[in-house]
């Protein structure tokens, strides 16, 4: 019996994992999963090169479920460990804990998605945080640097990390103010920039021959090529017909002319706004009804579209730059307002405190608002708005927050 409760967390987690793969290790396939399957230029090399060394060795794509399921459930349990050991949690607040964490990957555990394995290391990479903050020793410091790189190099998004590690590395100096974490604070920083910039640059070179004989199928769909596939919507939206003149370039006003038209009769611009979600809808229409005139354009002035866009989302958004602050407002007050409103008083309150007392606590409090609202921010500038992009801060700042409340009411009842 001790035995069992001693390890309750393994044998829940192995349970979980039982369940799931049980269930089904059939990989599911979304628009975005053809993309890691044929390596894509732009996206980063971990996931597509876990895919192809999976197939190469079992030949089937149930081999990467299975495998981003385990690591998931690894994550879970060094997460909870950690947390335990620094927290001192009980056995019912670390269930609670477990499975709440477990609550994404029910969804995305099958997924051929970066998501099942940006989970896992933001887990893993948290805990050795946590672990940096309260014993500076270069195992942890090593381990925290490989795991943002390695989340660096599975999604674009978490480029967020670099400001987020950046300040970290600052508060951990300051709490320490030795020469020697100075030095090895700034190794590992400029480690970090240094080898995740050579590795995209060496993983763009050995793709460029596969997307030279592919361009035609880039040029059609354009899709995941960068930010300004997303902006482009932001800049249309907010703009009106009268922003064409901008414009040099007669053939791209003629097809200004035709988009704003088209999109004017749908009402999917930011003065027909009528309330939550409105955007969302609006985005979808702004990108059908584009490409086709954009596609065509950039056949004839043999070019690509995400370069047509990149020109037009500048010009538009700096001619309505007020308009385009007010909007990225807009954009997260009509999804989840609530993830920027708490981190951004919790960073407040953290950083008086650390100014104040210099604990650890209030450095974590910081990283952690942090973490989330860089996260936030990436998404509403550069980004699609979708819950699934917020999983690898939000649930790991609600568990926080839960552990924080839990042990200040503890506090106050003894």
């Amino acid at each position: 019996m001790m035995v069992i409760k001693k390890n309750i967390l393994e044998i829940l987690v192995a349970v979980g994992i039982i369940i799931l793969l049980t269930y089904s290790s059939e990989p599911v396939m979304y628009n975005d999963s053809e993309r890691y399957l044929k390596a894509n230029i732009v996206d980063p090399p971990i996931y597509p090169t876990m895919i192809v060394i999976m197939k190469s060795i079992f030949g089937t794509l149930n081999s990467v479920i299975i495998l981003q399921t385990l690591l998931i459930g690894f994550s879970i349990i060094y997460f909870t460990r950690t947390i335990t050991k620094h927290f001192n949690l009980e056995i019912i607040i670390k269930t609670f804990v477990l499975l709440f964490l477990f609550l994404p990957i029910i969804k995305f555990y099958s997924s051929i998605l970066t998501e099942p394995l940006g989970y896992a290391f933001s887990l893993l990479f948290v805990s050795f945080v946590v672990k940096l903050l309260y014993n500076f020793n270069n195992e942890n410091i090593i381990w925290t640097s490989i795991l943002v790189l390695a989340l660096l190099l599975t999604r674009n998004q978490f480029i967020f990390l670099y400001p987020v590690v950046l300040l970290f590395y600052i508060g951990i100096f300051i709490l320490n103010k030795t020469k020697k974490s100075f030095i090895v604070l700034t190794a590992s920083f400029l480690s970090i920039v240094l080898i995740h910039n050579s590795l995209s640059f060496i993983n763009t070179y050995l793709k460029q021959d596969t997307f030279k004989s592919n361009t035609s199928t880039y040029v059609e769909r354009d899709h995941g090529l960068g930010p300004f596939y997303y902006t482009y919507s932001d800049a249309i939206y907010i703009s009106t017909i009268k922003d064409v003149e901008l414009f040099k370039n007669q053939e791209m006003k003629k097809m200004l002319i035709k988009i704003f038209k088209e999109v004017e009769k749908e009402k999917a611009l930011l003065k027909y706004y009528d309330g939550r979600g409105h955007y969302g809808l609006s985005l979808r229409k702004i990108n059908y009804l584009s490409h086709y005139h954009i596609n065509i354009l950039s056949r004839h002035e043999n070019t690509t579209m995400i370069s047509l866009k990149k020109e037009i989302s500048i010009k538009l958004i700096k001619a309505n730059f007020g308009k385009y602050i007010k909007h990225l407002f807009k954009k997260f007050y009509d999804s989840s307002w609530l993830f920027v409103f708490v981190p951004f008083f919790m960073l407040i309150s953290g950083t008086i405190s650390f100014f104040k007392l210099k604990s650890h606590i209030s450095l974590l409090v910081i990283f952690l608002s942090l973490f989330t609202l860089a996260n936030h921010s990436v998404i509403y500038l550069f980004g699609r708005v979708q819950p699934r992009y917020f999983i690898y801060t939000d649930f790991i700042l609600l568990i926080f927050i839960f552990i924080l409340f839990y042990g200040f009411l503890k506090k106050s009842k003894n």
